[in-house]
This record gives structure tokens, C-alpha cells and sequence, in this order.
């Protein structure tokens, strides 16, 4: 089976993106680590802990915007969300991106090793 991941803007996408073609949902991995700590011989090696998964939807054009009630801390499972106005005659429109649902897996379900 392919590995079909992607790294886009220096953050690796999972291949499981759907939509219908206003709102697209994937998930973002983030690899945890601490800082490089130098070796014999000039190189470095980078310690792992741990890796964050969120589920991303990525909003291509929407008339509403997220509720502060949608965001952590007020009873949601939203972490961020960035909108821009889109300038379309007639009302408002917006495009952006929401992330939501943190959770750590291990660095194995993010890169496969073998």
C-alpha cells in the first residue's frame, strides 16, 4: 500500500482527506521533540516524544463563522480556527481552516519504519 502523506508548509497531512467540495476534513500530525543535542563526530541527534494528531476541516467557502462556544475552554473541542473574508457581492463569505480534536499517538503512526 502507497503512503500517500503529504508535507505541505512544513507540516505532514495524512491521506485520509474527504469532502464534498466546500468543506474538506483531514488530519495534521505534529512530530514532538525535544532540542538537538550534539554527538561525537560533528552531528546531532533529535530525541522524540510522542507525536500531536488533530483533525483538520478546511472550509473553501462558508457564510458563518465558529461560535466561541465551538473553542476549548468553553465546552468545544475547537483549538484554532483562521478565517479570511472573501470579497464576494452580496453578503458575507469566508474561507479558512479549523483544527480540533488533540490527541499524542506515538511517533510510529506518523512515519513507518522497515
Amino acid at each position: 500500500m502507497a503512503d500517500n502523506r503529504v508535507i505541505i508548509d512544513g507540516s505532514l497531512y495524512g491521506s485520509n482527506w474527504s469532502g464534498d467540495g466546500t468543506v474538506f476534513t483531514g488530519q495534521h500530525y505534529r512530530l514532538r521533540a525535544g532540542a538537538p543535542m550534539p554527538v561525537a563526530g560533528g552531528g546531532f541527534v533529535l530525541h522524540t516524544f510522542m507525536a500531536e494528531l488533530t483533525d483538520v476541516d478546511v472550509y473553501m467557502c462558508t457564510e458563518s463563522l465558529p461560535g466561541s462556544d465551538q473553542f476549548r475552554g468553553q465546552s468545544g473541542d475547537y483549538l484554532s480556527a483562521n478565517f479570511s473574508r472573501l470579497n464576494i457581492k452580496g453578503g458575507n463569505t469566508f474561507q479558512g481552516k479549523v483544527t480540533r480534536n488533540l490527541r499524542y499517538v506515538s511517533e510510529g503512526s506518523v512515519f513507518s519504519y522497515g
